[in-house]
């Protein structure tokens, strides 16, 4: 993990000095995103005397701030974010008398980017890398009998997509893939579960230049 952040840190750096005799541009960042399942899932809770299953209910519109910078370098434009992503979903626990009790989990990350792309008139296209740093949560899971929680500190990822330069507003619609499964931070009476699908995420940005 602290390989990657020197990783990046040596490649922004070194993006930025031979980009000097260019304009370097920074910013601001606001936006949404919304996780995508494809199906449904359940997972049972074998190791547990008072729940059965457990599934994902509603997904709240997560939200996103930060700043970026965007350097040129080997006529591809090079753009690393730091942003602060928060994020809520309510589950779906059913217990052993087939009773069902909603429970809500809010979770805040910090979100690092690497976009690499290239420019064609006021569109862009880019692809890159996606470091998520576990920083908070607060759950109402704690209050189900025999759950823990186990965030990883980091989990990695890729966004692709494309964007729109108007004048200084920096529009952006991106696709986001992650590298783990979805709810892997879940954990009944010691045994860990999750579901198997990994989250992907559609984000939309608008930015400010200064």
């Amino acid at each position: 993990m602290n390989r990657f952040y020197i990783l990046i840190l040596l490649l922004t750096i070194s993006i930025a000095v031979n980009a000097q005799n260019d304009r370097a541009e920074f910013g601001i960042k606001i936006g949404l995103q919304n996780h995508n399942f494809i199906t449904p899932e359940t997972i049972s809770l074998n190791n547990s005397s008072e729940l059965i299953e457990m599934s994902i209910g509603d997904i709240d519109y997560g939200f996103h701030a930060g700043f970026y910078a965007r350097f040129k370098f080997l006529k591809l434009y090079w753009e690393p974010s730091l942003l602060l992503n928060s994020q809520g979903i309510t589950y779906l626990v059913k217990e052993t008398d087939n009773s069902v009790i909603e429970v809500k989990e809010y979770y805040q990350d910090l979100d690092l980017p690497l976009l690499v792309g290239f420019k064609v008139a006021f569109v862009k296209f880019h692809v890159g890398p996606v470091a998520h740093i576990h920083l908070n949560s607060t759950s109402e899971l704690f209050d189900v009998e025999g759950y823990e929680q186990k965030f990883k500190n980091a989990t990695f990822g890729y966004q692709a997509g494309f964007g729109l330069d108007l004048s200084k507003l920096r529009l952006s619609l991106n696709y986001e893939g992650n590298f783990t499964n979805y709810g892997d931070h879940i954990s009944f009476e010691g045994e860990s579960y999750n579901f198997s699908e990994s989250p992907s995420r559609l984000i939309l940005s608008i930015g400010l230049a200064f």
